[in-house]
């Protein structure tokens, strides 16, 4: 009725588009959001077509608004553009990697706007951006820089990122004061990364069955409150069957773990080598053990549509990183998820658990300076992680960060020298406000962003 004269077309337009998407002026929209573990629950024949088709669908667990991405390229005519409403993790997000590469060696992407933490949609929680994409004519010369916007905490920040920096690794929108600070420290500073390794917890699927809560030691027992279906209950199992955990709420600022302190404990059905014991050996070892996940099976065995049913059912459902959890020798731990800095030294070989992170030096590193757990303590529970993940991370509502290996990797440590020397002193003496003083220093940070980040 708006368009009087207008040709219509409703088709399915990922595989066999109709003739008429071809060489148009302009695309916009809103593709879906889909991830392919439920695509491919939903319509399995699609998630296969889809599956590899695309370098937006070759790689991980992507999600159907990146095919439409791409997918939009193809119905441009030279000079065409287009716009679309899309999820901001598609600018960081491993899965993305190959779509990220495509568009900038097409050099694709005239812009970008992040709406960061905003929820512009009313009856959803999403965290959106509009990616701008044109078809250069052959002759063409490629753009040197692509229009960003972002909206953080202080409204919105605007500029160019250079095209030369973007390709497959995470794209950064780093415009604005905060930014350019950020960019000053990476030149000045070690990023993180280089010194230590930074890994994701170990995820059990069923932490209520694991986890035993408000523990109490009793010679060779532990006991402890697990929950089985919804209920909890009183369960009395052997220590050494158990191992100290930390999750993300777990983790306070500024603490140390202590292997006699009551700390929750999971049940560990692993050997000293990270593989699982099977359970009549767990049985013969640790009967208590064994028994307590014999009464948790029906749970176990219906985690992720009954991936784990079977011999194997007592076995953790994402045991990443195991052997490096399983390490005892001192790390570093941070939330998955936080408003600020906030990290704690282990020196008792807790195992982190998956909306956790653990932070160790790397081989050789711990020697060093730059490679002190006490340094990456005190940087990572400082003001300095939420000022740069708002930056080079994702922002979430409420004023939370995401911290995880894509953005903490890069974090930039402050530069060698006296005010950083005075900043550990201070924090391995336990003086929080004079560690957190010389550090500032060490990072010659202005108050108004320093204050922005606590």
């Amino acid at each position: 009725a708006r368009l009087p004269g207008a040709e219509l077309a409703v088709a399915e337009a990922l595989l066999e588009p109709p003739s008429s998407a071809r060489g148009v002026d302009a695309v916009v929209g809103n593709p879906p959001y889909v991830r392919s573990i439920r695509l491919r629950q939903a319509d399995p024949a699609l998630w296969t077509a889809l599956r590899g088709r695309f370098a937006a669908t070759s790689h991980g667990e992507w999600d159907l608004y990146a095919a439409f991405v791409e997918r939009a390229l193809d119905w441009l005519r030279p000079g065409g553009r287009a716009g679309l409403v899309v999820p901001s993790r598609w600018l960081t997000a491993a899965f993305a990697g190959p779509l990220r590469a495509a568009l900038a060696a097409r050099g694709a992407v005239c812009g970008v706007i992040d709406f960061g933490a905003e929820q512009v949609f009313a009856d959803a929680t999403t965290y959106a951006s509009v990616v701008y994409l044109h078809a250069a004519g052959p002759a063409a010369a490629p753009a040197g820089a692509i229009a960003a916007a972002r909206l953080g905490p202080g409204g919105w920040a605007t500029g160019q990122v250079a095209t030369a920096r973007l390709g497959a690794a995470p794209w950064v929108l780093d415009v604005g004061d905060a930014a350019a600070a950020c960019a000053a420290l990476a030149a000045r500073g070690v990023a993180l990364g280089e010194v230590a390794r930074i890994a994701k917890g170990v995820g059990t699927n069923a932490d209520g069955a694991y986890v035993l809560e408000r523990c109490a030691a009793r010679g060779a027992l532990v006991r402890g409150v697990a929950t089985l279906d919804g209920e909890e209950v009183e369960v009395e199992v052997e220590r050494a069957a158990t191992r100290p955990c930390l999750r993300g709420r777990d983790v306070a600022a500024w603490g140390v773990v202590d292997e006699a302190a009551p700390h929750p404990r999971a049940i560990y059905p692993y050997d000293a080598a990270g593989a699982l014991i099977a359970l009549p050996a767990l049985a013969r070892r640790w009967p208590r053990a064994a028994a307590h996940l014999r009464r948790g099976r029906a749970r176990l065995e219906a985690r992720e549509d009954g991936r784990f049913a079977g011999a194997a059912f007592h076995r953790y459902g994402r045991p990443q990183n195991l052997a490096f959890h399983a390490d005892r020798a001192a790390k570093v731990v941070v939330p998955d998820v936080a408003r600020a800095g906030r990290a704690l030294i282990d020196q008792a070989g807790a195992l982190v658990l998956d909306s956790a992170y653990a932070v160790r030096a790397r081989a050789g590193a711990a020697a060093v300076p730059d490679g002190d757990p006490w340094l990456h303590a005190l940087v990572l529970s400082s003001p300095v992680v939420a000022l740069w993940l708002r930056v080079a991370g994702v922002p979430l509502r409420g004023g939370y960060v995401r911290l995880k290996t894509a953005y903490l990797a890069p974090l930039p440590l402050p530069p060698a020298g006296r005010a950083r020397d005075e900043a550990v002193r201070a924090a391995r003496a336990g003086d929080r406000d004079e560690a957190l003083a010389a550090l500032r220093g060490a990072y010659d940070l202005p108050a108004a962003l320093w204050e922005g980040g606590a």
